[in-house]
């Protein structure tokens, strides 16, 4: 750092480029521009850094003496980097300096960023009343780090500041001692109950903390997670706040809360720094805060998209906010790495595959591999079969032993060659699927879900005919019925759902009715992914199924309307029938995971057909 008499002397030399910096602020508009309308002289700033405990950027120099008494409240930051001048609220102290005329005066002034990353500090505009007062930095202008930024800080305010009204809240927030690993809540003065249950990894550098607190303050208690030099502080108007009726009855009722929804869950974009311990620092008031450590990050792939959506509950009216702000950009974080991972499959053939299948039929296998028996059985009936690859995806490696045994047994029962691809890892529904496609070697794939069992012969064969009817036609599939018969599916439509926010959901047309006899092929807004006929050649150009889905939901609509909006239709054909034993393919569990699964899959749906930032965009 430079001497102080080697800034002095630089100090009183800048005082005549004031002209210079008055015009660089004349490029400005809006409401910063309006702080640099009555400039008067530019001062210099010596020193500035980022203090932790005070969880911002203290700055030191000197500026015109002011005609108020009182220093600024408004503080405008140029940087050198593409945000450009930021304005925000900010307090600051002045002091004497000796080494000036009795025009000019020392400050300190502190700026809570909440940002440790800011460089290249270029001036400060100070708004007091109605006259700008500014300071610039120089080529001395010191760039310090926490301690020897709060060693300054701290004598300046200890020995030079007297009676100023700003004294005491600039100490205050560099009195709050430092984290020592030690949980310090229960030292706060005001009464802060608070508990996080669950922190979960939103890669690279996110955060989802859930967890509840019981407060009477008003405002909230201010809470930062802090890792590193990053300090990341939570906005209470962006939290899912969920019911806690446990809390209360535990630890609240007793102590006077009546805060039902004292739960929360919190994301942060960026709060952690690699290599760092993160923790929690809670703020009751200016320089009053106390520290608690975060439970080990969870960062298991689908289990850590499944922990982030698991007990989850809200108004369904919250919708919006609650995926736009936390539970869709934490999956989609976590979601993104997990379509990163290595993906090894063992693929074994059970029988000769045909060298040049007319057919390439995929089939996902997770969790019900007794299907592949049935299903086996069923094709097994085609007294004339055209020549199909047929694949299985087996999604589920806990089950790779078993149904190897099984597939064994088919084959030499049913004499019918098939291959399976043994997935190293459980990637979801629109992987296995996209998986089959690589190794699909007919121009005709068919994508078929394993609990869906035609019940005619050369299915393959007319569906194909419908295909190659119209150069529009993109996507064919048959009309599905329930055990009973009744129509599961002649097609998707879309129904906006007010009990959903007004989110867009697919409906089967027909679902529940008696079929009809069968008429010409009907062309429908999309078709389901349990049975779907297209050319391999628009499936690869397509890029398969969007993976960036989870699970097993709107993967075939998204599909359908990326197809349509190259000008292909998806055409249901009725000529063609199987049954479909809807969604016994999967195995389902009691909680509301599945359905916040659902639920993300729609929003991420709905945002990227339907809506663009709230305004409604229809699908052509």
């Amino acid at each position: 750092m430079k001497s102080a008499s080697s800034r002095r002397k630089a100090t009183k030399s800048s005082v005549t480029n004031s002209r210079s910096h008055k015009q660089a602020g004349q490029g400005a508009s809006g409401p910063v521009a309006a702080l640099f309308q009555a400039p008067v002289g530019v001062g210099v700033i010596d020193v500035y850094g980022y203090s932790i405990a005070a969880n911002g950027w203290f700055v030191i120099g000197w500026m015109s003496r002011p005609r108020a008494p009182v220093l600024p409240v408004t503080v405008i930051m140029q940087l050198t980097s593409a945000t450009g001048m930021r304005e925000y609220a900010a307090s600051a102290a002045s002091f004497e300096r000796p080494d000036l005329d009795a025009s000019h005066v020392g400050f300190i002034a502190y700026v809570p960023t909440g940002r440790s990353d800011m460089t290249g500090l270029m001036e400060l505009a100070f708004k007091i009343e109605s006259t700008v007062y500014r300071a610039a930095a120089t080529h001395l202008t010191a760039h310090v780090r926490d301690p020897e930024l709060r060693q300054q800080v701290v004598s300046l305010l200890a020995g030079q500041i007297d009676g100023d009204p700003n004294r005491n809240a600039l100490q205050n927030l560099l009195s709050t001692p430092g984290y020592t690993g030690e949980n310090t809540l229960s030292q706060l003065s005001d009464s802060v109950l608070l508990e996080i249950d669950e922190a979960i990894l939103c890669p690279p550098d996110g955060l989802i903390l859930k967890g509840w607190c019981l407060s009477n303050l008003d405002p909230r208690p201010v809470l930062r997670v802090r890792s590193g030099t990053r300090v990341t502080e939570l906005r209470w108007a962006n939290v899912i706040s969920t019911p806690r009726p446990d809390v209360l009855a535990s630890v609240g009722t007793e102590r006077g809360y009546t805060q039902t929804d004292c739960g929360f869950i919190a994301y942060f974009e960026h709060a952690l720094t690699i290599g760092e311990t993160p923790f929690l620092e809670v703020t009751t008031k200016p320089g009053v805060s106390g520290f608690c450590d975060l439970p080990p990050l969870r960062k298991t792939r689908l289990d850590a998209i499944k922990a982030v959506l698991e007990g989850v509950q809200y108004e369904h009216r919250d919708l919006d906010h609650a995926f736009d702000l936390v539970l869709g950009p934490a999956v989609t974080a976590i979601n993104a790495v997990r379509l990163r991972l290595p993906r090894a499959a063992e693929e074994v053939a059970y029988g000769a595959v045909p060298e040049k299948p007319a057919f390439s039929v995929v089939v996902p296998l997770y969790g019900r591999v007794d299907f592949l028996e049935y299903q086996m059985a069923a094709f097994a009936l085609d007294r004339h079969p055209p020549t199909i690859d047929l694949i299985y995806v087996l999604d589920d490696p806990r089950l790779i032993q078993d149904t190897k045994v099984l597939a064994t047994s088919v084959y030499q029962r049913f004499s019918r060659a098939f291959r399976i691809l043994y997935s190293a890892s459980n990637m979801g529904y629109a992987c296995a699927n996209n998986l089959g496609l690589k190794a699909a070697r007919a121009p005709l794939v068919c994508f078929l879900n394993s609990d869906v069992f035609p019940n005619s012969e050369q299915w393959l064969q007319t569906l194909a005919s419908t295909l190659s009817k119209n150069p529009r036609f993109g996507i064919v599939g048959p009309r599905l019925l329930f055990e009973d018969g009744s129509i599961q599916h002649e097609g998707l439509t879309y129904k906006r759902k007010a009990e959903f926010k007004n989110w867009t959901f697919i409906e089967h047309e027909g679902k529940g009715m008696r079929p009809q006899p069968s008429v010409k092929p009907k062309v429908v807004e999309a078709l389901t992914g349990a049975c779907m006929l297209m050319r391999r050649s628009l499936a690869i150009e397509l890029g398969g199924f969007d993976e960036s889905y989870v699970i097993g939901d709107f993967e075939d609509s998204d599909l359908c309307l990326r197809a349509k909006a190259r000008g292909l239709q998806s055409v249901m054909d009725s000529s063609v029938s199987a049954y479909h034993l809807e969604r016994q393919s999967q195995r389902m569990d009691d909680s509301n995971t599945r359905l916040n699964l659902t639920l993300y899959n729609a929003w991420k749906h709905e945002r990227r057909f339907f809506t663009h930032l709230g305004r409604q965009r229809v699908a052509k």
